[in-house]
């Protein structure tokens, strides 16, 4: 199922809200970044570690769709790397939560986020 099939918002919509969405959890669980970064910290792989890889993989294969069906619809530029963006997309969002992590200060990251995601909208958009 496609996901224009899924829902009336357009591609871009959904990327925002998905962006949105993973923002606002991160804010209201905090200690999850924690958790995380204490267990990439370690040399060993664990299976936390695995299982992280494997979700953020997953998830850029999502990303990747959905930012096919933009370019589909001419939302996003045709001529952009879908797996690229989708990398830049999530690297976005670790950016966020990095520095939230080292200001120790996750309620200003709902602040930042709506530059953020407009700056990555004019990284990606097509030229109407």
């Amino acid at each position: 199922m496609t996901h224009s099939q899924q829902t009336s918002a357009s591609p871009m919509q959904s990327l925002e809200a998905m962006f949105t969405a993973d923002v606002n959890f991160v804010a209201n669980h905090p200690n999850i970044p924690r958790l995380l970064l204490n267990t990439l910290g370690r040399t060993t792989k664990s299976p936390l570690t695995l299982m992280m890889a494997t979700f953020i993989q997953r998830y850029e294969q999502r990303l990747s769709g959905v930012i096919a069906e933009a370019q589909q619809c001419g939302e996003i530029r045709a001529t952009l790397d879908e797996e690229a963006a989708a990398h830049l997309f999530v690297a976005m969002i670790q950016h966020l939560v990095f520095s939230a992590l080292i200001r120790d200060e996750f309620d200003g990251i709902r602040e930042t986020a709506p530059a953020a995601f407009a700056s990555y909208r004019a990284c990606v958009e097509a030229i109407r």
